[in-house]
């Protein structure tokens, strides 16, 4: 395998604005590259909580600094990386409420994005995209699903529903509801409430377009993947080939027949890139022992499969050297090129961008209507069926990053059926790229004058689940049968 990259279809809404998505291959490796283009970011001023020893027993002590600051640090900074990730970062336990502690895996920089302002009836107010996903009373939802948030092409913020988020938290024993669960679970709500802080919910009380700002985000151990920002509680952030779907046999044999390595090999210093690159001797030593490291992990690979450990765990350990292909759909390149096809970007991820761009500029657009949708990887022989059933073969084959199955076959059949496993498993993302023409052309989610399947299927989904009956009235229902 080698880079690649290639339009897999290019379509121009009535307005102009024009939807590609494409195919792209590259090492592995430099994924988190890729990712970071997403638009799940907050704002550079957006304050980070961490808890600090204070020397005292039983005693901590509050400090905080700007994801900008700790971007930069995390990079850039004199101090070891190890110690910026053992510092203990607020986060919220999902099944309880109550904030405790995680700790930092990785902080990025997405560039220029879209930013709002949000701010709540305490006054508390954080600035972050309109795809960002915050804890509501409803659960992990999009700013722009939470509030159905639209920018008018005149850069107007409105907001038609009511939403309340949670926030950083309260005494334990000021929250009648926690203190409740906990009595109905036969726990002592005295006692373990004389110290612990769960989170609250406050009301939205405006929602204000900011315009074009820096935006970062934060990857962060689990279990919970949230940390507490500017006081409220926000999901980390991270539609591509998965290594878990692939027998172990077969990532072995690739890995040793075509591993992924890197391009050149930059000498050490101090920063986010290296600027010189080490002389042939020694880049040669260099790809022996990158090699080298292949086989000892193929070696602990293939002693995690005789012991009969599932390929979701072992398969991990061959990533580095595997290729990697993804589908990206997109209707904002400007910023994803800027900074990857720059001369100090990493070399693999340039190599990978600069094949993306000159595949663009070779590509002709297809003109859509309103009413009509773009599908990626349908077959010009499939045209024919219904438009239902395109729009589910084109998520059903974005999730698997191909029109053939895993055997190699093209089957319809067996893509409407991966169609229905993901609207089930509420995996949602590969229902992203399927759009339809905008009326105008705000930003819709992740797209400017497109609207994704996604936000219907959403749609959908809310809608069964506040007409399904409830369990309390099913119980009363059997109990009076």
């Amino acid at each position: 395998m080698a880079y690649n990259a290639r339009v897999l279809l290019d379509s121009t809404s009535p307005a102009g604005i024009r939807l590609t998505t494409l195919e792209v291959t590259f090492p592995r490796f430099v994924l988190a590259e890729f990712n970071t283009h997403r638009q799940f970011c907050l704002d550079g001023d957006t304050k980070l909580y961490f808890d600090l020893p204070s020397g005292q027993k039983a005693s901590t002590k509050r400090f905080s600094m700007t994801i900008r600051e700790l971007f930069e640090k995390w990079h850039c900074g004199a101090a070891p990386r190890v110690r910026l990730a053992a510092m203990e970062l607020r986060s919220c336990n999902e099944d309880t409420g109550e904030i405790y502690h995680t700790h930092v895996r990785d902080v990025t920089c997405s560039g220029q994005m879209p930013v709002f302002s949000i701010t709540l009836t305490n006054g508390q107010q954080i600035l972050s995209s309109q795809e960002h996903r915050f804890l509501t009373k409803d659960g992990w939802r999009r700013l722009e699903e939470a509030a159905g948030l639209s920018l008018s092409p005149g850069n107007i913020a409105t907001w038609s529903r009511s939403a309340e988020f949670a926030v950083n938290g309260i005494e334990a024993h000021g929250d009648p509801q926690w203190l409740a669960g906990l009595r109905d679970a036969g726990l002592s709500a005295v006692l373990i409430a004389k110290h612990a802080v769960v989170r609250h919910f406050v009301a939205v009380k405006s929602i204000d377009y900011v315009g074009m700002r820096e935006t970062y985000d934060v990857e962060v151990e689990g279990p919970y993947h949230n940390f507490v920002a500017n006081g409220f509680i926000v999901h980390n952030s991270r539609n591509s080939a998965s290594s878990r779907a692939i027998p172990t046999s077969k990532l072995i044999e690739r890995v040793l027949k075509d591993p992924a390595v890197p391009l050149e090999w930059g000498k050490n210093k101090a920063g986010m890139s290296a600027s010189d690159v080490l002389p042939g001797d020694l880049a040669q030593e260099a790809e022996r022992v990158w090699l080298g490291a292949r086989d000892a992990a193929v070696a602990h690979a293939q002693r995690l499969l005789d012991l009969d450990v599932h390929k979701q765990e072992l398969n991990r350990l061959l990533e580095p050297f595997l290729w990697h292909t993804v589908i990206v759909s997109a209707t904002e390149w400007e910023n994803f090129f800027e900074l990857r096809c720059a001369p100090n970007a990493q070399p693999e991820i340039r190599a990978a961008a600069l094949l993306m761009l000159e595949a663009m500029n070779a590509s002709l657009p297809q003109a859509l209507d309103y009413g009509q949708w773009h599908t990626p990887l349908l077959q010009r022989d499939e045209s024919a069926l219904d438009l239902e059933t395109r729009r589910r073969v084109s998520a059903a084959r974005c999730a698997r990053v191909s029109y053939l199955t895993h055997q190699g076959l093209r089957e319809i059949e067996r893509d409407l059926e991966l169609y229905e496993r993901l609207r089930a498993d509420r995996h949602l993302s590969p229902f992203e790229h399927v759009a339809t023409p905008a009326p105008d052309g705000a930003f819709q989610a992740n797209f400017r004058g497109w609207l994704q399947m996604r936000r219907e299927i959403e749609a959908a989904i809310a809608n069964e689940a506040s007409s399904a009956p409830q369990v309390g009235s099913l119980i009363a229902n059997h109990k009076g049968s």
